[in-house]
């Protein structure tokens, strides 16, 4: 089995936040982009935090808007968080990992997009940071990034190297992406009817994507670098009771980890009964980058039995050997497939960073 080559790099940075002064992990690490084929990668680092502090007493909520006040009376200025977009990430308590959208917000408050999920139990105390999105202009800026070949217009004709999002609103599996960029001399620009102006769009934290290298052109490669994700992290799964769904995921640690470390729960990824593939329950699926191919197909699925990850290679005669400790690499992109459940739901992958 092969898997992502990639070359990393940590070390530290002070940062100073509105409420704390702290020494923080900086690191990068490189991806190898083939020619003529598709690359399925993440991005396991966050631009530096615009904010960061702490919950003053209970939250407000008025359906999905749920308003939190910070400790020591912050002063904001009007769209200090939403020019440019940012999400909050709850770093501890009992929503420690997850992260959620920010909307306009007052002077002294910040603003969060629930996305239905219930917010009531924040509670006093708990910290939170504020950070920027990614977006395909500063994750890829045209004047100094390496990794994207620029088209040479925006025609169809002149497009070179694109980036590709995962379908996360269509049911079933084996998605097709849903959303196509492109790069030229004028900005980034999305592949859809009037062409829109693409800088701004954003490249969701926690999330799979697809780096796609016309055979015309060289191989590059991509180094993502900024800070490291020191928390806890949770991402939705979306489960439908009607069959399977994909959800395209990523892990955002910067090093390695064991799939035994993965912290997939049995509440987050089924185990199957035994190893017979009728019956099957969640998959964790891989994609091999040093293979060349367009629309690939995952190289490696992983199944778990009785707590044990097992390696399904596709071999006619597979013996499924144990594969606790295999490792996902960093900025590896991932597809979990989870089998149909009882009911149409969002469960909650939570991961544990395995460095102190």
């Amino acid at each position: 089995m092969k898997l992502l080559p990639a070359i990393l790099v940590l070390g530290w940075a002070i940062c100073s936040h509105a409420t704390d002064v702290s020494s923080r992990i900086v690191g990068y690490n490189v991806v190898d982009c083939p020619a003529g084929s598709d690359t399925i990668v993440s991005v396991p680092f966050h631009l530096p935090a615009s904010f960061a502090g702490a919950v003053e007493g209970a939250p407000s909520v008025e359906g999905s808007e749920v308003t939190i006040t910070p400790k020591a009376s912050p002063v904001f200025s009007v769209g200090d968080f939403t020019t440019e977009a940012h999400y909050v990430q709850f770093v501890e308590g009992a929503r420690a990992g997850w992260v959620f959208e920010v909307l306009p917000h007052g002077p002294s408050s910040i603003t969060i997009d629930s996305a239905g999920e219930d917010l009531t139990n924040l509670a006093d105390g708990d910290r939170f940071e504020v950070i920027p999105h990614w977006t395909l202009a500063t994750l890829f800026p045209k004047e100094t990034q390496t990794t994207i070949h620029e088209s040479s217009s925006k025609l169809s004709t002149g497009r070179k190297s694109r980036i590709l999002f995962f379908d996360e609103t269509t049911d079933g599996v084996s998605l097709a992406p849903d959303r196509v960029f492109f790069l030229t001399a004028d900005g980034w620009f999305q592949s859809a009817a009037g062409l829109p102006a693409a800088d701004d769009v954003v490249v969701p934290p926690g999330k799979a994507f697809v780096i796609r290298h016309p055979a015309t052109e060289a191989a590059t490669k991509f180094v993502p670098h900024q800070m490291v994700v020191e928390s806890s992290w949770s991402a939705p799964l979306k489960v439908r009771a009607a069959g399977g769904q994909d959800n395209a995921i990523a892990l955002v640690r910067p090093i390695p980890v064991k799939l035994s470390e993965l912290g997939l729960d049995p509440a987050a990824f089924v185990d199957s009964a035994d190893n017979d593939a009728n019956n099957r329950a969640d998959e964790l699926l891989v994609y091999d980058n040093l293979e060349a191919a367009i629309n690939k197909a995952p190289s490696t699925i992983y199944f778990r039995v009785g707590g044990e990850w097992r390696l399904d290679d596709g071999d006619a005669g597979a013996t499924y050997p144990v594969a606790d400790d295999h490792e996902i690499l960093p900025s590896t992109g991932l597809v979990l497939r989870k089998a149909a459940g009882s009911s149409d739901e969002t469960l909650r992958w939570l991961n544990t960073p395995t460095y102190p």
